[in-house]
């Protein structure tokens, strides 16, 4: 762990220590009348218990906790509020995807992303989702509570609820905040002069002759800041109206909210249009209906990241791009007799130089640079209509049936576009693009009865249920380039040459559940769940699943020998065991031979891509959870402690066979995850003018790859263009670690780089053999960390939530391409160190040095860091105005600022996020920097009213 890290954990013991303190201290001094206690209520899978009588591990997150932020993703909402719950936001680019996982990796290729029930709806898409909507989420961790999800629980389960109308008067409120952005961090990059320099040892080093291009007269005189180019200042705006009314017979809830964010780096942009109306009415008293309509209206320009100079990726480029050109092509110097720019017999000027052409790069022509990669077309609309209904039926005092029926439709269209005028690439294509259509609906039904008894000592509560669940899914792509000349939008009809493909799925799912909740004497409770899953992806045979759970809680603090205590106000254990099974790996054919045809000018091409798989079955986790809880003076401070273990088998990915995508599935090996979770939440400071509230979660977790069948021994990963694979999964290690040589420093004689061989003898880089390759670093976090603190005086509040990852390596792949040295691509301000003269000391290798070209710990770098991640100050008035009952006034700060020894832009990163549609192996794969779109420092200026 690095200083700065440790001095700021430091920090935060000391503030910790102090709130414990205050929190006793200050029990007698404290002048507020005691509050009549709230018995609280934790959702739990079809329901919901006692808190105080909770079984299994779960965790609920306020509103309060993140509404005055600026967030696009509900995501975002947790980071650093549950133990247990990693929350990685790994680009800063709007609408960019959250990497959400709920006690870590528990597979290899299947999705680890949690199950979301939003007011009852089951689903594992909540880009569309209105924070401002939110009342609370819970967060379902071990399997005694998800099991009774059976496929879908594998991975945790998040329930959200949002708001609902109550009765009573009228409630209108108006929401609204306004602010900007801006890079938090930035690479610095060579000089024109250093650049020269370097071309200069290029050259003398055996390379080839660059420097004679960058000092053409062409270029005389032209110094381009790509970074000033490329990196600019964002804007947000939200705007959220919502009107809530009722009485006894009907309540509703109304809300409409818009969002806009335009990004750092052109031309991303997210835009969102969202409305909600949920509904709530006593049509008899024995009948009830429940109803929930969103529409959320989704439009997405993307920036292209995570990709090299060479592929489009504007981040890389902006670094890359050597300062003597020019963002245009009629902006370098001009000359009649230069053949480069005018045709010497016709005297036109040639493409690349005309108006409203980007300069070509005179090296390589398709390497652009990052402005001409920024005018590429990439748009995505997305329609989503999400809704749900439901009754309760009253069938006897004690029993309830409640049916209910969920809608899912997602209706998606991405276009890209470069046309064939202003690029090097799009002239060398005349244009091309390419538009995706893709369609989701999903149905569920749902039937429950629900069986409770409560006499005496004695409360019980009998749950079963049926669910009957179909997803449909198309996708229509169509492809096309060499368009004519005028044309500046896609256009299927008017490409010379077309390519289309089709593809459609349905995928069908049947369950039988059940719950069993007694509480005795409300001290002791048990809690049995289960839910038999079948699953038409898989062969006949394997398609039905049996996942069972049981826990049970013991609260000691309402025994005799604890009544009376004055300082111990709860004490529970806890323990559980579950298993639960995971499909989302599986495709929806598994045992059938696939063909995927592809239409090219109207001929048809088929392409075997799986072959039967029909031995394949359910990933499957199984659980185990202990937990302690301790209230103690008055539940001023609370403390809970999770100790886990989940051990996942019949781990699934897809083995090629032979060239192509031809590939079989087979599950191949387990997986084990164990560790350790602690929260605590204080009361420090609470009297009529001044309270003080913290909260602090810790999570330790390890991972190991316990199995891998002998077939395969090893999964490689994380390929990167030129370089090959970054990981390597294998028998007894964990998963996602990092594969390479180790390096032994420069050979001060002739800059070369050395290496360390398997033998542990340092031997230059021809010598090397692939057996001298080992791990080199390891992307899993010792522990993770969220602490937050909230201020109130008077009418004025403070809220800071800091987080953090200590003990993880990240590989900064980004390097590649700014420390290499072997082209004529610019460097970042690291390679002046390089070796230069003989008997110099450093760990820069020699410019153009081959060895200098493989996967090594050279690029492995300490990934710790502690966020300030957000902090708000504000204001409340009480009826400033007439007609408005409530005024709030805040500023708040996101990113404040980041300790860490991190080289790159920010260390919250994962090049191989969701965002690029990873699949197999890659989904496993995390802390990879090349060139991610960076973190941003956002402030923003709100208010709310209430009318």
């Amino acid at each position: 762990m690095n200083v700065k890290i440790s001095k700021c954990l430091g920090m935060v013991a000391v503030l910790y220590f102090t709130a414990n303190f205050n929190a006793q201290s200050q029990v007698k001094k404290d002048t507020v009348p005691k509050e009549k206690a709230i018995e609280e209520v934790v959702l739990v899978g079809y329901g919901s218990v006692k808190k105080q009588n909770l079984t299994s591990a779960a965790t609920t997150v306020k509103a309060d906790a993140f509404d005055n932020r600026p967030l696009y993703n509900v995501g975002q909402a947790l980071q650093g509020q549950a133990a247990g719950v990693s929350v990685i936001q790994s680009s800063g680019k709007p609408g960019a995807t959250i990497d959400i996982k709920i006690r870590g990796n528990n597979s290899i290729s299947s999705a680890v992303s949690p199950l979301y029930v939003v007011d009852g709806i089951q689903t594992n898409d909540i880009s569309g989702i209105n924070t401002d909507d939110i009342v609370d989420m819970t967060i379902l961790k071990d399997a005694s509570s998800t099991a009774i999800y059976g496929i879908n629980g594998s991975s945790g389960v998040v329930i959200i609820t949002t708001k609902r109308g109550k009765a009573g008067k009228p409630q209108l409120n108006f929401n609204a905040y306004w602010g900007s952005s801006k890079t938090v961090k930035n690479i610095d990059v060579l000089s024109l002069d250093q650049y020269k320099s370097l071309l200069g040892d290029i050259k003398l080093n055996g390379g080839g002759d660059y420097l004679a291009t960058a000092n053409n007269s062409r270029y005389a005189g032209i110094n381009t800041d790509w970074t000033k180019e490329v990196f600019q200042t964002g804007f947000d705006q939200n705007y959220n109206v919502n009107y809530s009314f009722g009485n006894e017979n009907v309540k509703a809830y109304a809300a409409l909210g818009y969002q806009d964010i335009d990004g750092i780096i052109k031309p991303a942009k997210f835009q969102r249009t969202s409305a909600k109306l949920n509904l709530d009415a006593v049509i008899l008293p024995w009948l009830k209906l429940n109803s929930s309509v969103n529409y959320f209206l989704t439009n997405l320009t993307n920036t292209n990241d995570n990709l090299s100079t060479a592929r489009g990726g504007v981040v890389l480029s902006a670094f890359n791009t050597p300062t003597f050109l020019p963002v245009y092509g009629n902006q370098v110097n001009m000359s009649p007799g230069d053949s480069e720019i005018y045709d010497q017999t016709t005297g036109a000027i040639k493409d690349g130089y005309k108006s409203g052409q980007f300069a070509p790069n005179p090296y390589q022509s398709s390497w652009e640079n990052p402005v001409a990669y920024q005018s590429r077309k990439d748009k995505t609309l997305t329609q989503r209509f999400l809704s749900n209904l439901g009754l309760e039926v009253k069938i006897f005092k004690d029993l309830t049936w409640r049916p209910s029926v969920s809608f899912d439709m997602t209706d998606s269209r991405n276009t890209k576009f470069t046309d064939g005028y202003q690029t090097s690439y799009g002239r060398s294509k005349f244009g091309i693009g390419s538009q995706e259509f893709y369609q989701y609906q999903e149905y569920n039904f749902e039937n429950t009865l629900n069986y409770t008894l409560k006499r005496s000592v004695h409360d019980l509560s009998i749950l079963g249920g049926l669910q009957i669940n179909e997803k449909n899914i198309q996708n229509t792509y169509y492809s096309g380039d060499n368009f004519p000349g005028d044309t500046f939008n896609f256009n299927y009809d008017l490409a010379k040459n077309q390519g289309n493909d089709f593809h459609k799925e349905i995928l069908r799912q049947v369950s039988f559940f059940g719950r069993v909740l007694y509480t005795l004497n409300g001290k002791y409770t048990v809690m049995g769940v289960f839910r038999e899953n079948a699953n038409s992806a898989l062969a006949p045979g394997n398609k039905w699943g049996f996942f069972p759970g049981v826990s049970a809680s013991w609260l000691i603090s309402k025994e005799n020998f604890l009544a009376d205590s004055k300082l111990i106000s709860e004490l529970k254990i806890r323990g559980g065991w579950g298993k639960t099974g995971n499909a989302s790996a599986i495709p929806a054919y598994s045992h059938f031979n696939l063909y995927d045809p592809y239409w090219s000018n109207g001929i048809p091409t088929y392409t075997n891509t799986q072959s039967d798989s029909s031995d394949l079955t359910w990933e499957t986790t199984t659980d185990t959870n202990a937990g302690l809880d301790i209230g103690l003076i008055s539940n001023r401070i609370r403390l809970s402690v999770d100790v886990y273990q989940r051990k996942t088998d019949n781990l699934i990915t897809s083995i090629p066979l032979g060239t192509n995508d031809f590939k079989i599935f087979r599950n191949i090996g387990s997986l084990e995850n164990k560790g350790l979770e602690l929260t605590l939440n204080t009361v420090n400071i609470k009297n009529e003018n001044f309270t003080w509230n913290t909260s602090f979660n810790i999570s330790f977790a390890k991972n190991k790859v316990t199995h891998i069948s002998d077939y395969l021994r090893t999964i490689q990963a994380a390929n990167i263009d030129g370089m090959g694979n970054l990981v390597r999964i294998q028998e007894g290690e964990s998963l996602g670690m990092f594969y390479g040589y180790q390096v032994a420093g420069v050979n001060p004689n002739n800059g070369d780089q050395m290496y360390v061989n398997a033998s542990g003898n340092t031997v230059a880089y021809a010598d090397l053999k692939p057996e001298d390759r080992k791990y080199i670093g390891n992307p899993n976090p010792d522990f993770t960390f969220g602490f937050s603190n909230n201020f109130t005086f008077k009418n004025w509040y403070v809220d800071m939530l800091i987080t953090g990852s200590v003990g993880n390596d990240l590989f900064n792949a980004t390097r590649f391409d700014l420390e290499m040295m072997n082209d004529y691509k610019n460097q970042s301000t690291a390679v002046l160190n390089r070796w230069t003269t003989v008997g110099q000391i450093t760990d820069v290798p020699r410019a153009n040095s081959t060895s200098a070209q493989a996967i090594s710990d050279r690029f492995i770098e300490d990934g710790s860091y502690v966020k300030l991640k957000a902090v708000t100050l504000g204001y409340n008035f009480n009826k400033p105005f007439k007609g408005v009952n409530k005024l709030n006034l805040y500023v708040t700060g996101q990113n404040i600022f980041t300790i860490t020894n991190y080289s790159g832009m920010d260390p919250e990163v994962n090049g191989f996020s969701p965002n690029r549609n990873t699949s197999g192996a890659d989904r496993s794969v995390f802390g990879i920097d090349y060139g991610t779109y960076p973190q941003v420092r956002t402030f923003i200026i709100g208010l709310k009213a209430n009318f």
